[in-house]
């Protein structure tokens, strides 16, 4: 590129930098052309792709002074760098591209991206020299009705690993494909906040069941030690009803005409049943309850006394009162 050609670039790099809010910077290294264009088409309407030297993209970020994107630079070695541009969630923007991605046949000379097992079973080779190729993997193998089966589990290429020749020709006779392709991120950078690859790659689900427990841990510690906030008050009060249900039964302080089917059932550990239980109901027949109880006079105003140490015994108290 001629010099004002890499001006020209450089101001390009720099004006999508401050146009859009999330920057990203991926590695196109081992993407096939076809696959990389049929991304970006896909894409097109969401983030725009830019595929430029990496030499100019640390050029526009040295003389970006409306944002610090300085942290982005270590990104850039030991990559094919492609810039991505967009106002979409950098999670939506990950699972976007992880979804375009698909899986082939390794090659010898490629690292496992993960501990690569073949599984116990059988398999559709007949008895042959293929007993002795599985062998030099380290995989156990006999056979059995005719055919030749793995013995057990099989882990031949761990993460990280450089993968051989043999490694590589046998995970392709058994149709294993570790390998996948597509355009990876590596960094991510938000309104300020820097996002690496592992921290926008994780089980959606696992963190959502995750959440679920919590929520529902808090909320029974809460409801136990009886802490007031606006999700806990409803399940208190429709406590209350049930308590002031059972006291009135057993103390005979007088029928507040409540209806079983509106007091919630207790469980073992005083939870209360959230699906079935009609809180607005019973926060409004607690509500009456607790009127009825005051027009009665059954609740009156009550000082707290100041403790005086008295020598006077538990049983003498019992038995006056």
């Amino acid at each position: 590129m001629t010099s004002e050609k890499k001006k020209k670039e450089v101001e390009s790099i720099k004006k999508l930098m401050l146009k859009y809010r999330v920057i990203s910077i991926g590695d196109i290294t081992s993407l096939p052309s076809r696959q990389f264009q049929s991304m970006r088409a896909k894409l097109k309407d969401k983030v725009v792709i830019k595929v430029t030297k990496k030499r100019l993209v640390q050029r526009a970020i040295e003389s970006l002074k409306e944002k610090d994107l300085k942290p982005l630079e270590k990104y850039l070695e030991n990559i094919i760098p492609v810039l991505l541009f967009t106002d979409e969630d950098p999670f939506k923007l990950y699972k976007l591209l992880k979804k375009s991605k698909s899986r082939v046949a390794a090659k010898p000379g490629q690292m496992a991206p993960s501990d690569i097992v073949v599984n116990a079973g059988p398999t559709n080779f007949p008895p042959g020299p293929i007993i002795g190729e599985l062998g030099q993997v380290g995989i156990v193998a006999s056979v059995e009705a005719g055919k030749i089966a793995i013995k057990k589990d099989t882990t031949i290429v761990k993460a990280g690993h450089v993968i051989n020749e043999k490694q590589a020709s046998i995970m392709a006779k058994l149709g294993i494909e570790p390998m996948e392709i597509g355009l990876n991120i590596v960094g991510v950078y938000d309104n300020g906040i820097l996002y690496e690859r592992s921290s926008l790659d994780f089980d959606e689900e696992k963190l959502m069941n995750d959440m679920k427990m919590a929520h529902h841990s808090a909320l029974s510690l809460a409801l136990k030690i009886g802490y007031m906030t606006k999700e806990t008050i409803k399940l208190l009060i429709a406590r209350a009803v049930s308590q002031a249900k059972a006291l009135e039964s057993k103390l005979n302080l007088g029928n507040f005409d409540v209806a079983e089917e509106d007091i919630p059932s207790r469980e073992k550990d005083d939870e209360i049943n959230l699906k079935k239980a009609d809180y607005d109901k019973d926060s409004e027949k607690a509500r009456e309850i607790l009127d009825k109880i005051k027009d009665e006079g059954t609740i009156k105003k009550y000082k707290e006394p100041e403790y005086k140490p008295s020598p006077i015994k538990t049983k003498d108290l019992i038995k006056e009162e």
